[in-house]
C-alpha cells in the first residue's frame, strides 16, 4: 500500500471564495451578494424568513445546518433549537436506526457493533469505515482493500492496493470510486458486486449525490465536470474549475479564489462573496440555506448563506 490509509482524514487545503460585497438596509450581520452571472432573474421560493433567522442567531458561537425543519444554535454555552422562520422550538426526538452498524477499534483491529453494543462482525479488521449505502470499506494485514456487506461478508474482494480519496471512497447511490492505477492514483467507479460501473477512469472521482459525481478526466486535455450513472459527463466546468458535491439541488464550484454556486444544469447561481473561507468540507446545502464561515470582519463567525448569495453571520 503506498501510501498510508489514515490519509482519509487528512485536512484539506484551506480555500477560499471570493465575491463582492453590497450594503443592505438591515444589520451588517446580513450580507448580499449581487454578482448573479445570467441575465435572467434568479427566481427562487424560500421557505423560510431569513431576516427572521439572523435575528434568532446574533451572538451565537456554533451553527448546524437545517435538517426536518430545525436548526442546531448554541450561545453562551447552551443549545438550543430554531425552526425556519427563526422560532426557538423544542429539541426534535431523533429515532435512532435499530439497524445501524457502527464502526470501532479494539485492541489493534476494527470491527462493528449494533445500536445495543452488541459485536456483530469481530474486531478482525487492519482498517475500516462506517458503512454507507450498506457497504463498508476493510483493509487487511497486507493492506489490500476490500468491501463488506452488512453480514461481514466480504462482498468485494481485497484487490485494491490503496483507497481512494477520501470524497468518493464510500458506496452512496450503488457507486464507489476505486483506485485502478496506483502509480497515477486514478480511479473508476464499481457497483456493489465490485464490477466496472462503466468505462472511464479519472485522476480525481468523488461520491455520488443527487444522480451526479464530480470528477476530473487524465490526460493532457484533462477535463472536469459531472457525471451521471452512466458516466457521461452532463455538466463540463471551466478550464482549471473543479466540483464539489451536489447537496439541495445546487454545488460549489470553484478555482483557487473564485467559487459560484450552480445548479444541476451547470447554471452559475451567484458568486460566493469574499467574506467566506472553509476549510475541509465544501458548502453544503440544506432545505434553502448553507452554513458557511466567515473571515475578515467575520473571523470565527459562523452564519447561514441562502441560494441568492445573501449571507447573515452571528453578530455579538
Amino acid at each position: 500500500m503506498r501510501r498510508s490509509v489514515l490519509m482519509i482524514s487528512s485536512l484539506m487545503m484551506l480555500m477560499a471564495c471570493g465575491g463582492k460585497k453590497a450594503q443592505t438596509d438591515s444589520t451588517d450581520a446580513v450580507i448580499a451578494d449581487s454578482t448573479v452571472t445570467d441575465s435572467a432573474a434568479v427566481v427562487i421560493e424560500n421557505p423560510y424568513d431569513f431576516e427572521a433567522i439572523a435575528k434568532a442567531i446574533e451572538g451565537c458561537e456554533y451553527l448546524e445546518n437545517f435538517s426536518h425543519g430545525v436548526a442546531r444554535v448554541k450561545k453562551d454555552g447552551k443549545n438550543f433549537y430554531i425552526d425556519l422562520h427563526g422560532n426557538i422550538v423544542e429539541e426534535p426526538k431523533v429515532e435512532e436506526d435499530p439497524d445501524r452498524l457502527t464502526c470501532e477499534y479494539k485492541d489493534g483491529k476494527y470491527g462493528y457493533k449494533d445500536s445495543k453494543g452488541n459485536v456483530v462482525i469481530p474486531f478482525k479488521f487492519h482498517f475500516a469505515h462506517d458503512f454507507s449505502d450498506g457497504m463498508a470499506i476493510v483493509v487487511n494485514e497486507s493492506g489490500e482493500v476490500g468491501y463488506i456487506n452488512t453480514k461481514g461478508e466480504l462482498a468485494i474482494p481485497y484487490q485494491y492496493d490503496t483507497m481512494a480519496e477520501s470524497d468518493g471512497n464510500d458506496f452512496h447511490e450503488g457507486l464507489c470510486a476505486v483506485v485502478v492505477d496506483g502509480s497515477h492514483e486514478w480511479v473508476s467507479y464499481i457497483d456493489k458486486t465490485g464490477k466496472l460501473a462503466f468505462e472511464g477512469v479519472f485522476s480525481y472521482g468523488g461520491d455520488f449525490s443527487e444522480g451526479l459525481a464530480a470528477v476530473k478526466t487524465t490526460g493532457e486535455n484533462a477535463r472536469s465536470g459531472y457525471i451521471d450513472h452512466d458516466g457521461k459527463m452532463v455538466i463540463e466546468l471551466p478550464d482549471g474549475w473543479w466540483g464539489r458535491k451536489f447537496t439541495d439541488g445546487v454545488a460549489q464550484t470553484q478555482k483557487v479564489d473564485s467559487c459560484y454556486i450552480i445548479d444541476k444544469t451547470g447554471k452559475r447561481l451567484f458568486k460566493v462573496n469574499n467574506e467566506i473561507t472553509y476549510t475541509g468540507d465544501d458548502i453544503r446545502y440544506s432545505e434553502g440555506l448553507a452554513v458557511v464561515y466567515g473571515k475578515g470582519k467575520y473571523e470565527m463567525k459562523r452564519g447561514f448563506m441562502d441560494k441568492t448569495g445573501r449571507i447573515t453571520f452571528c453578530q455579538e
